[in-house]
């Protein structure tokens, strides 16, 4: 009993962890959302500006001069851009294997200590042989003097 209870709370403490893991990467992947969205509305307004300069330019006849600073703010957003845009999908798949590792840990646990028994008697058939409780009919091992669901002797 003290087994389970020592799993137990290990498991509740670990899924606290595991949650505020998760949650911390969630507010980081919304961070990075917010920040490409704000970058994406400053080069629509570059883009729109650049168009107006070079529309007033087109119509003054000087269209073969470029407005290079805001070319160059372009193209410095349009790489800012890129970057977050790499971390958001780094960031999910980080926080995809990290869970997936956590699901697979929690698994692992519940599942390492059940019980096996190594002299598994089988007929002709490979059907395993097996003891029944009279008290609640479940299989137990052949060996087994209690039965591992009820308890009431066999």
């Amino acid at each position: 009993m003290k087994d389970i209870i020592d799993k137990l709370s290990s498991s509740l403490k670990n899924t606290c962890k595991e949650a505020l893991d998760q949650t911390q990467k969630t507010v980081d992947q919304a961070k990075y959302r917010s920040d490409i969205l704000t970058l994406k509305n400053e080069l629509k307004k570059l883009y729109q500006k650049l168009g107006e300069v070079y529309y007033k330019n087109y119509m003054e006849g000087k269209v073969e001069e470029t407005p290079d600073a805001l070319c160059n703010r372009i193209s410095s957003l349009t790489q800012e851009l890129e970057k977050l845009e790499k971390e958001v999908e780094q960031t999910v798949n980080v926080q995809k294997d990290s869970f997936d590792a956590y699901k697979r840990e929690v698994r692992q646990t519940w599942n390492e200590d059940q019980p096996t028994y190594a002299s598994v008697k089988r007929d002709e058939n490979g059907i395993k042989i097996l003891k029944f409780c009279p008290h609640c009919n479940i299989g137990n091992p052949p060996e087994a003097a209690f039965c591992i669901h009820c308890g009431e002797k066999l």
